[in-house]
C-alpha cells in the first residue's frame, strides 16, 4: 500500500545576495518536504554457514574446510535458483595454557534464492557438514528498484501538487523551484541469529521455519520554493 506523508514546511524571507540590505528585495522561500512509502514482500531468502574444523596442525585443519566447502558448492549448484558466494576464510589458533595446541580454520558461505523451499530444502542437506550462522530475508534488487521508481513518481507528484497549493494559499500565482532533493530509503532487518548453530551438525537436523515477512520501501523529496506573481 502507498502512503504519502507531508513532512514539514517552513517559510522564510531571504534578502538578495550582494545587495545592501535595505534596498535588497525579500524572497519568499517555502521549504517542504514529501514522503512516499509503501510495505513489500521480502522475496529474497539469504542464509549465512560456516565450515569449522580445528587439528594440530592448520594444513589438517584447511584440508577439512576445503573439501566440506567444495561439498557444499557442488551440492548448492545442483539447486536450480540458488547464488552461492564463498565469504571470509578465517585462521585462529587454540590456546591451552598459553601454549598453541592446535588451529581453528572457518570459511562462510552465503546463500541466496527467491525459492524458499528449494533453499530450505538444500539447507537440510548442508547442516550435515556446516553450521547455519544467520538467516534473513530481503527485498530483492529487481523489487526494490522497480518500487522505488514507482515512490519517486508519485513523491514528485505530491511535491508539485503541494507546492502549488502552498503558492495559492499565500497569495501567489507561481512558483519556482529553488532546489530538491530525492532520497531513497529502506529498513533493512538484521540478520537473524540461528540458534540451532553448532561445530558438530547432525544429518537428521529439520529444516529451518522462516518466516518472510514484509519491509518498508521510502522516498523521500524535500527542497526549497520560490512564491512569486505573473
Amino acid at each position: 500500500m502507498l502512503r504519502i506523508i507531508v513532512l514539514g514546511l517552513f517559510l522564510f524571507a531571504a534578502n538578495t545576495a550582494g545587495a545592501a540590505e535595505s534596498e535588497a528585495p525579500s524572497r519568499n522561500l517555502v521549504t517542504l518536504s514529501v514522503s512516499a512509502e509503501e510495505e513489500v514482500d521480502s522475496d529474497l531468502l539469504v542464509v549465512r554457514l560456516v565450515a569449522t574444523h580445528e587439528a594440530v596442525k592448520q594444513a589438517q585443519a584447511a584440508k577439512r574446510v576445503n573439501e566440506d566447502m567444495a561439498w557444499a558448492l557442488a551440492a548448492a549448484r545442483q539447486s536450480s535458483g540458488i547464488r552461492a558466494q564463498t565469504l571470509d576464510y578465517r585462521t585462529n589458533p587454540v590456546y591451552d595454557d598459553r601454549r598453541i595446541t592446535a588451529w581453528r580454520m572457518q570459511q562462510a558461505l552465503r546463500l541466496e534464492s527467491a525459492e524458499r523451499t528449494a533453499l530450505t530444502e538444500l539447507l537440510g542437506t548442508l547442516q550435515e557438514r556446516l553450521a547455519i550462522e544467520a538467516i534473513s530475508y530481503e527485498v530483492s534488487p529487481t523489487v526494490r528498484v522497480a518500487t522505488e521508481e514507482r515512490l519517486i513518481e508519485a513523491a514528485i507528484q505530491r511535491f508539485g501538487e503541494r507546492a502549488e497549493r502552498i503558492t495559492r494559499a499565500f497569495g501567489h500565482t507561481r512558483y519556482a523551484i529553488v532546489n530538491v532533493n530525492v532520497g531513497t530509503s529502506g529498513y533493512q532487518p538484521p540478520p537473524m541469529p540461528y540458534q540451532g548453530r553448532a561445530l558438530a551438525m547432525k544429518a537428521e537436523m529439520a529444516d529451518p521455519s522462516i518466516e518472510a515477512g514484509q519491509q518498508t520501501l521510502s522516498v523521500n523529496v524535500d527542497g526549497t520554493i520560490e512564491l512569486g506573481r505573473e
